[in-house]
């Protein structure tokens, strides 16, 4: 299993080796905050997670990588996991509480077509999911999964409708192979504000599962050149995901100036 020093070396040499070619209109930006969901995930005994993301994103030109570092709380039966739900058929009722560091994932995007007459845009995503937390303590799988998807989007001045599909490959072999998708939009409301709505859906994890889909609403304020915020409301349908959940994040962009 890889740890979480090595992996944080890597992204530090990384910086490190690039930072001369950095140029002005590159962009690099720290996010945090706090999401907090809770649901019942087929048992008679509710899950409640807190999930704190530290994440790093480098944009130049047309590529953008992506790290996230996540903190985990997690209270509720041991074979419930997030993001899949109840892994084994047998209904656990013993509630505990686990915390830890959460799965991190690095992932890199590029911007694949722009057709600026009719504002039409496309991007594909690869995503490399490393087994970082703890199976034992029920806060992940413990093993590496990976990703692929295609993001399309449509710009009709304030209202940009948009549209994901992928593919997931699970490194535990009692886990299913998933297609998944989500569409939604995202309205500018003003220069510094806009909201959204998506809605997203998985096939079932696993063969006692369910099929996941999930509403999420949100919307963003850039309070700075820098900063920005982001709150967001999620709405789970069936077992394979949480009732309720909501959060915030906040952004900060640094000048990337020569």
């Amino acid at each position: 299993m890889l740890n979480l020093q090595f992996i944080l070396a890597c992204f530090l040499f990384l910086l490190v080796f690039f930072s001369p070619y950095v140029r002005a209109d590159d962009k690099l930006t720290f996010s945090t905050g706090a999401t907090y969901i809770t649901g019942d995930y087929g048992s008679s005994v509710p899950t409640e997670i807190y999930f704190v993301p530290f994440t790093f994103k480098y944009k130049i030109k047309k590529i953008q990588f992506k790290l996230l570092i996540p903190y985990l709380e997690k209270t509720g039966p041991e074979n419930v996991l997030l993001d899949v739900g109840q892994v084994r058929q047998r209904v656990s009722t013993t509630r505990t509480t686990e915390s830890g560091l959460g799965d991190i994932t690095a992932s890199m995007r590029y911007d694949l077509y722009f057709n600026p007459k009719y504002k039409i845009f496309i991007n594909t995503q690869g995503k490399v999911k490393f087994g970082t937390a703890d199976e034992n303590k029920g806060l992940g799988n413990g093993k590496t999964d990976y990703s692929f998807n295609m993001g399309f989007f449509k710009i009709f001045n304030a209202l940009t409708p948009f549209a994901k599909v992928g593919y997931k490959v699970y490194g535990r072999r009692d886990f299913n192979d998933v297609i998944f998708a989500s569409a939604g939009m995202t309205y500018k409301i003003n220069a510094t504000i806009s909201s959204g709505l998506i809605y997203s859906y998985r096939q079932k994890v696993t063969d006692s599962g369910v099929d996941k889909q999930q509403i999420t609403g949100f919307s963003s304020q850039k309070l700075t050149k820098n900063w920005s915020l982001q709150e967001y409301i999620i709405k789970g349908f069936g077992r394979s995901t949480a009732d309720w959940g909501g959060g915030l994040s906040i952004s900060y962009k640094f000048l990337l100036d020569h």
